[in-house]
């Protein structure tokens, strides 16, 4: 599964501890972060790139890109990511919430906060997003609502 995964200044050593983490474990990984850009530009970014590999916003296969970015909040690339049509993204800071957040929601990419979650559980939030299926089924129905707003 290809990890399209950015950063801006306050998440990039974060980012390159994942990314370490994410590599030796098979994935593989595209990195859109760029030398002082801004937690806008990164998430859409990596917004952009992971669509790429939809229909709409909907995975072509369980192998479909992932999207991860991390900033000091979280919550600012999040917010940004999901002004695009299609892109369903959660900022998470515990791994129950990144697994539901793909099982349920369908969740193309997540945002992670390095002044939120420490290095260990933000590896860990990661992880388990990754790792978790899309259980579509019954959850389709709201995630076609929420596309039809955008």
């Amino acid at each position: 599964m290809k990890v399209v995964i950015g950063a801006d200044k306050d998440g990039a050593q974060a980012k390159d501890d994942l990314i370490k983490v994410l590599n030796s474990e098979g994935y593989e990984i595209l990195d859109l972060s760029k030398e002082g850009q801004d937690f806008v530009d990164v998430a859409v970014a990596v917004a952009k790139e992971t669509l790429k590999e939809t229909d709409n916003g909907k995975d072509k296969s369980e192998e479909a890109a992932r999207g991860i970015v991390i900033d000091k909040w979280g919550t600012d690339a999040f917010m940004a990511a999901n002004k695009l049509k299609y892109v369903i993204c959660a900022n998470v800071s515990d791994e129950h919430s990144a697994r539901m957040t793909r099982r349920h929601n369908g969740a193309l990419m997540i945002t992670l906060g390095t002044a939120v979650v420490g290095p260990e559980l933000l590896i860990s939030c990661a992880q388990a997003y990754l790792e978790a299926p899309f259980d579509a089924g019954r959850h389709m129905v709201r995630i076609d609502m929420v596309n039809k707003m955008a």
